[in-house]
């Protein structure tokens, strides 16, 4: 393992699960919607999405590293959350809150981590698509996919983080994304999709030169059908760049 660079500073012992409702090491469910392949997470949650993702030692440990790693992780990325998420964009008390919950994600993890996922989006540098199975929704971190580059990794995971999702291989889910979401919304799944800002004028002229209609008859749509149109037109055209 790399040398911590808190080992002189005191640890309030941690109770770390290990055994969760994720069921690692057993016969996982196949495939989730669409195909994409789910491995579950022990201990489950968004850090522990990352540092599977990144830390081959983490990956491959018993229990016992896997929570000397995450409690090494939590007490870093406390100091980051405190040092670097600045301004009115960020709820820290929110992200630190949740952050702590990744330390006694017992029997049933969290499930509402919107803070601390987009956080550790920003800090880490990575986009992530949660996908809720059970009630067909989907979300994005950071939340507006108009702003995803395809030069950064998309990483997929259950809602709560309980597993990682991916392709076959282990390919990433940000391939053919776009069709995988229209696919989705067709069997009537919720997508999470951002709003367009502007005037309804500009936001007509642009829905006009991309050929693209509000997709719903509507005898006087509002400005607010327009926003949500052009926002899900151009968040796929964004998605669509991602290979």
């Amino acid at each position: 393992m790399k040398e911590n660079p808190h080992r002189k500073r005191e640890v309030i012992p941690i109770e770390i699960s290990t055994v969760s409702d994720t069921q690692e090491g057993e016969v996982p469910v196949t495939a989730v919607a669409g195909g994409w392949v789910p491995t579950p997470l022990e201990p489950p949650g968004p850090l522990s999405l990352y540092l599977w993702k990144t830390d081959p030692e983490f990956r491959a440990g018993t229990p016992p590293v896997r929570r000397t790693i995450l409690r090494n992780t939590i007490l870093y990325l406390t100091e980051r959350v405190e040092n670097e998420l600045r301004g009115i964009k960020w709820s820290r008390k929110k992200v630190l809150e949740q952050l702590s919950e990744q330390q006694t994600s017992a029997v049933s993890p969290p499930m509402d981590t919107h803070e601390l996922d987009n956080a550790l989006c920003f800090l880490y540098g990575y986009q992530k698509v949660s996908v809720d199975e059970a009630n067909k929704k989907v979300r994005f971190f950071p939340y507006d996919p108009r702003t995803w580059s395809s030069d950064t990794p998309v990483w997929g995971a259950t809602a709560g983080s309980r597993a990682v999702l991916h392709l076959a291989g282990e390919e990433s889910v940000g391939k053919g994304l776009a069709l995988w979401l229209g696919e989705r919304e067709a069997e009537g799944w919720k997508i999470d999709w951002p709003e367009a800002d502007g005037t309804m004028e500009d936001m007509k002229k642009k829905m006009t030169e991309r050929g693209t209609s509000l997709g719903v008859r509507l005898e006087k749509p509002k400005k607010a059908d327009w926003a949500a149109a052009l926002g899900r037109a151009e968040a796929i055209s964004a998605l669509a760049r991602i290979i």
